[in-house]
């Protein structure tokens, strides 16, 4: 069985794990279908996280929220149902993410949160930050060899664009919408290269 690639993106308290930054949204998703996305709250006890201002403004999710939503063995219990129901094995690591430093950002976060979702996630990843940096200045698209940051740019335009078309209004650092983003800016980034 292929392996099944599946975006994901976090929204976190803090950037820092070890400082106390927690996860607090996760978004994964495997197609543009509702039934092939999903997005989830983890609350956690005050004092168990530590809200950086910088970082809650970019998401806007209010502390209270936080206290307020399901704990992390509750979400995880969904979400590893999810991903078990949308290819995941249980003794195979099948599902490889897709996102924006997904690697080395979301997943130490998601480990620390969700070990029992963790354990379905192949180890390899597919970063898209990195896929921009090696084919930035290489690739041609629309008669131009854009700069990495030119493409990162045009592939979430592109992803923009189809989520519109599909009424999926932008909401960028909603964690949903960006592993959804994500994975539509891979597959952009991923045709442009036959080309």
């Amino acid at each position: 069985m292929p392996n099944v690639y599946m975006g994901l993106d976090g929204e976190m308290t803090c950037a820092d794990l070890a400082a106390g930054g927690r996860l607090i949204q996760i978004g994964l998703a495997v197609g543009t279908g509702p039934e092939e996305r999903i997005t989830e709250l983890i609350g956690w006890d005050e004092g168990d996280f530590f809200a950086e201002e910088k970082a809650m403004e970019v998401h806007g999710i209010p502390v209270k929220t936080i206290l307020a939503a399901p704990r992390p063995p509750e979400v995880d219990e969904r979400l590893c149902e999810w991903c078990l129901d949308h290819g995941g094995k249980a003794d195979k690591r099948k599902l490889v993410t897709v996102g924006w430093n997904v690697g080395a950002f979301d997943l130490p976060f998601v480990q620390q949160a969700l070990p029992k979702t963790f354990r379905l996630l192949s180890r390899r990843s597919a970063d898209l930050n990195a896929i921009c940096f090696a084919l930035g200045g290489t690739l041609t698209v629309s008669g131009s060899c854009p700069a990495w940051s030119g493409l990162k740019r045009m592939s979430k335009r592109f992803a923009e664009r189809s989520l519109e078309k599909l009424g999926i209004e932008a909401a960028w650092h909603d964690a949903g919408y960006d592993a959804l983003a994500g994975l539509l800016s891979f597959q952009w980034l991923r045709e442009a290269v036959k080309r």
